[in-house]
């Protein structure tokens, strides 16, 4: 078994190359397996180097050693690949994916228990052929977050308030936008539309949790769809939507199934787990590849499944813990 940690130097606050290698060291030099570690030098780069790595054929475990953009493109790349699988040591200032396994988040900080962990298929998003592990959203919420790059170059601006800045900006100019709209073949009433949104996971935009049901690994995507609706309304059901109750919301349609069709009057900014594209016409569906997971033995995505998989952790940080 290779491993490879792929290093995001520009994620999170500083760049964590020296610290990833010494805990690599500690972690893999007397379990007699190869790994290296290479920092990405541009956007894109994470994808190609975890490609290279699982053509090669041989098992591989890839950690995109930053935030959930570095996890974007890892997966992108293995995808595909039985013999290779990702996880996130994660560095990032979200690490969005990684909230779906509540408490057993935290774990993922854990390099033994990371590397020894267990490892399972999941779906992936395709929009317009790149790839989503996590989310995949046009509107409103895409405007506000990826427009917030903006503002973080600008002097004395932190990474809260740009996302305020680029939200009071979105507000200003406009919450919903004329969208034609197709679920798994069904077009939707209605020619204006605030957010769309296709999860395989849970949480993004910094802790949104618009689909709390959602299951990466079940063959379905969970779609939500905002309709027009004013700038007061939205202010009064935004938290409520933030923390799990989309469902409960009469303007917010909740949907699971396969694809969803958006044709826009100009060419929209998309969010694909942070990273962004710019299209009029989206396809928007489960992905025909998976990728494999690996996560620390005793958390789960699934919360039945956590009390199960906690006696196997305590057991494999038992046997960790006799070999260090």
């Amino acid at each position: 078994m290779r491993h490879l940690f792929l290093v995001n130097p520009c994620a999170g606050k500083a760049d964590r190359s020296r610290e990833v290698r010494e805990a690599a060291a500690a972690v893999l030099a007397d379990r007699g397996e190869p790994w290296a570690v290479c920092r990405t030098e541009a956007p894109g780069h994470a994808a190609v180097l975890a490609a290279e790595a699982a053509g090669q054929g041989d098992a591989v475990r890839i950690y995109a050693c930053g935030g959930d953009g570095t996890l974007n493109e890892c997966a992108a790349g293995a995808a595909g690949f039985p013999n290779a699988a990702v996880t996130q040591y994660p560095g990032g200032s979200g690490n969005d994916f990684l909230r779906m396994f509540g408490p057993g988040a935290a774990r993922f900080r854990e390099l033994p228990a990371l590397a020894a962990g267990p490892q399972a298929p999941l779906d992936l998003i395709d929009c317009n052929g790149r790839l989503a592990l996590n989310v995949c959203s046009v509107g409103f919420d895409a405007r506000i977050g990826l427009g917030a790059a903006g503002f973080k170059r600008l002097p004395l601006v932190s990474g809260t308030m740009a996302y305020q800045l680029s939200a009071l900006r979105t507000i200003l100019q406009g919450i919903h936008r004329p969208y034609r709209v197709e679920l798994d073949g069904q077009v939707l009433p209605g020619r204006s539309f605030t957010l769309m949104c296709a999860c395989n996971g849970r949480y993004y935009g910094g802790g949104f949790c618009p689909a709390p049901g959602a299951r990466p690994d079940d063959g379905l995507l969970d779609f939500i769809v905002i309709r027009g609706v004013s700038r007061r309304t939205i202010l009064t059901f935004i938290r409520k939507y933030a923390r799990g109750g989309a469902g409960e919301i009469p303007q917010i349609l909740v949907r699971r199934g396969r694809e969803m069709r958006i044709t826009c009057a100009q060419p929209e900014m998309v969010n694909l787990d942070g990273e962004r594209i710019d299209a009029d016409e989206l396809s928007i569906r489960l992905s025909a590849k998976k990728v494999n997971f690996f996560f620390p033995a005793g958390t789960h995505w699934s919360p039945e499944l956590r009390n199960e998989n906690l006696k196997s952790g305590d057991f494999q940080r038992k046997k960790l813990s006799e070999r260090a």
